[in-house]
């Protein structure tokens, strides 16, 4: 049967190829759209760099830096205004718009040039990146109004946008070839103007495209909540989880925003004209983008916090190189490794940042003020001859920023590393050395435990925190076992039920058939359980000087009810924080697992919170994430991934709880599970 023949019996089949033709169809004009929106940035500071190559080298980084400034500029305060335009657009018309708006905008700067002398060029060179970027924002808001609506939509529309921020590369590469037959055909002023003329061909043909084709979806983008990055950055850095993770983004945004704003000058410096600026372009960009594929796969047993303060590290040592060294061929390279590692902070920035957090933000806000500090830097540094060792160095004002901005990304990056570390106490030569190996280092356990002489005056209060699966009960119940062999008094407890009012409270907010209950009334519920649990249970055993080994606690609403429900968590702390008396875990236990890895493990059918959709648990262990990072004085975080044993896991908890742990006292009392038996994750 032929595949007409099989889409003639089955219209579901007709539908799905189709659908899948008209995709393919839709990411073909956006990839080279985006192809164009790519090459805009080095032909326009290309042309800057031309027009002003009779000047001194102040001038020519000011102008390059001015048009770069220019195009970043509406990126980051101006994207509100693009999707509200789109909105009022039909999709079609709002790409079709956009592009043409482009093409003309791009062939303008080379008219301007030749025939218009009245008029600035460098000057109109910069409005022109400011308007090609504000029609910029309009085609990225209607492009991601093509793709399909949230929920089942989203891996498509992660799918077109990967496919044009994969344009980066190739687009870079494309002006790399073009300014080589520029050199070898053209004369002096006409160089820059090819890359115009071809960037100007791509817009053309894409609006031509976008108005040819019925395959896009009618009517207006749907209206969506924009937020202008300096605005984002502004409101959310306060929030739980960060600071530590936005300064590492922005430490790295530093190194790479700095290097793409002196590029240009730097190339020419060392010889290679605009060929040079765009090899330089090629591996910074080929750089990131492989680091943004590698990054969650690198390592992948190593803790994300570890990863990124180190690439952060990396990035700044590769810029000392560029800085340094004065080969244009060592410089192309080392830019390849600056990219990786900028694309490893940015993968895992993103994966490890709340919801709240917005490291794209900081990346833009800190891209734009090197493009707008390093060039007038570099130019009022000027060139500076140095004698080192009987031979003649020269120090330009280009190498002294990028040297300046390498030694500021070297010392935040050390900061960062110290504030995300999650391992504390574990060295980082082994850590490393067990990933290379596939495998979490786990510090050995000792024979005997090394506890203090001098009994506290209170229990000790641990709490196991995770996502669905994650293996809390197991390891909180393997927990209270092992304390017990060496002769402690343990109280096994659990949230929600573990009284005879919270047993009700669990069945109440578990049941898939309680419908209809707000986000509100389950967090008070929550918190209800959690009064009468510490009243009832934890705090008389703490009084006696028990061990309170807890399957959740205050953290579990903090993630669920304020990430997961999209509520606010400082709010729901203040709830808690008066239903527990202020009541705080010595050491909280967070055993980390994919939500999808997790909810797999699940062997019976699930209750209401382990039936939420995807993204719910995505948001769940983001927030636990955040609050790990914002109180790392009380936290372990523990992989446990199904690479892991139960027995590796378990002897990870073991050595940090035996720093917690007073002297051993004859066990005895009853436990707390033979009242009220212990029932799996919540």
């Amino acid at each position: 049967m032929t595949r007409t023949d099989a889409t003639r019996q089955h219209p579901a089949v007709s539908r799905d190829v189709t659908s899948n033709a008209r995709a393919e169809r839709l990411r073909t004009t956006l990839s080279l759209s985006g192809l164009g929106h790519w090459l805009t940035l080095p032909a326009l500071t290309a042309m800057a760099g031309v027009l002003t190559r009779d000047d001194d080298l102040a001038v020519r980084a000011q102008a390059v830096g001015l048009v770069l400034a220019a195009w970043l500029l509406p990126l980051v305060v101006l994207p509100p205004a693009g999707a509200a335009v789109a909105a009022r657009l039909d999709r079609r018309i709002a790409l079709l718009s956009a592009d043409a708006a482009r093409a003309v905008l791009v062939l303008s700067v080379p008219l301007v040039d030749l025939l218009i002398p009245a008029i600035n060029p460098l000057l109109w060179t910069g409005v022109a990146a400011v308007l090609v970027s504000l029609a910029g924002l309009v085609w990225a808001a209607a492009a991601d109004g093509c793709a399909p609506p949230a929920g089942d939509g989203d891996a498509e529309r992660r799918s077109l946008w990967r496919s044009v921020f994969a344009m980066a590369p190739f687009a870079a590469l494309l002006f790399t070839f073009l300014a080589l037959v520029a050199d070898g055909v053209l004369d002096v002023p006409d160089r820059a103007h090819l890359a115009l003329y071809a960037t100007f061909a791509i817009f053309a043909v894409t609006a031509l495209l976008s108005g040819l084709t019925r395959d896009l979806p009618a009517g207006p983008a749907p209206a969506a909540a924009v937020e202008a990055p300096v605005v984002a950055l502004v409101r959310r850095s306060g929030e739980a989880g960060a600071p530590g993770l936005l300064f590492a983004v922005a430490a790295t945004a530093l190194a790479t925003g700095s290097l793409l704003a002196l590029a240009k000058v730097h190339a020419r410096e060392l010889g290679g004209g605009d060929p040079g600026y765009g090899m330089v372009l090629v591996a910074l960009a080929a750089g990131i983008a492989f680091g943004v594929f590698l990054g969650p796969r690198v390592l992948g047993p190593f803790s994300r916090r570890r990863l990124l303060g180190l690439a952060v590290v990396a990035a700044a040592l590769a810029l000392l190189v560029i800085a340094l060294v004065q080969n244009l061929v060592v410089v192309v390279f080392v830019t390849a490794f600056l990219g990786v590692a900028a694309g490893i902070v940015w993968a895992a920035a993103t994966l490890t940042a709340a919801p709240a957090v917005r490291p794209r933000a900081a990346a833009a806000v800190v891209t734009l003020l090197a493009a707008a500090v390093a060039p007038p830097l570099a130019g009022a540094l000027g060139v500076h001859r140095l004698k080192v060792a009987g031979a003649v160095y020269d120090f330009t004002g280009v190498g002294a920023v990028l040297l300046i901005a390498a030694v500021v990304t070297l010392v935040a990056g050390l900061l960062a590393y110290r504030r995300l570390d999650d391992r504390r106490g574990i060295p980082l030569s082994l850590d490393l050395a067990a990933a290379l190996r596939g495998e979490v280092y786990a510090p050995p356990v000792p024979v005997e435990l090394e506890v203090p002489r001098a009994k506290p005056e209170r229990g000790v209060f641990i709490a196991f925190e995770g996502g669905e699966g994650a293996g809390k009960t197991t390891q909180a119940r393997l927990a209270a076992i092992w304390l017990r062999d060496h002769g402690y008094d343990v109280v096994s407890t659990n949230e929600p039920g573990a009284t005879k009012t919270g047993m009700r409270l669990r069945a109440l907010l578990l049941d898939k058939e309680t419908t209809g209950l707000s986000s509100r009334a389950e967090t008070l519920l929550y918190a209800a359980d959690r009064a009468d649990h510490v009243a009832n249970v934890i705090r008389p055993a703490m009084e006696r000087g028990a061990i309170v080994v807890s399957d959740r606690y205050v953290d579990s609403s903090l993630a669920y009810q304020g990430y997961g429900r999209r509520q606010p968590v400082e709010e729901i702390a203040e709830v808690n924080a008066w239903a527990t008396g202020g009541l705080v875990p010595d050491l909280t236990v967070l055993l980390e697992v994919p939500p999808e890895t997790g909810l797999n493990r699940l062997t019976t059918e699930p209750d209401r919170m382990e039936s939420e959709p995807r993204d719910f648990h995505d948001r769940v262990l983001a927030g636990f994430r955040a609050l790990a990072e914002a109180h790392p004085e009380r936290y372990l975080i523990v992989s446990a991934d199904r690479d892991r044993s139960q027995t590796e896991i378990s002897r990870e908890i073991q050595e940090r709880i035996g720093e917690l742990l007073p002297d051993p006292v004859p066990a005895g009392t009853e436990d707390i599970t033979s009242t009220f038996p212990a029932i799996t994750d919540a």
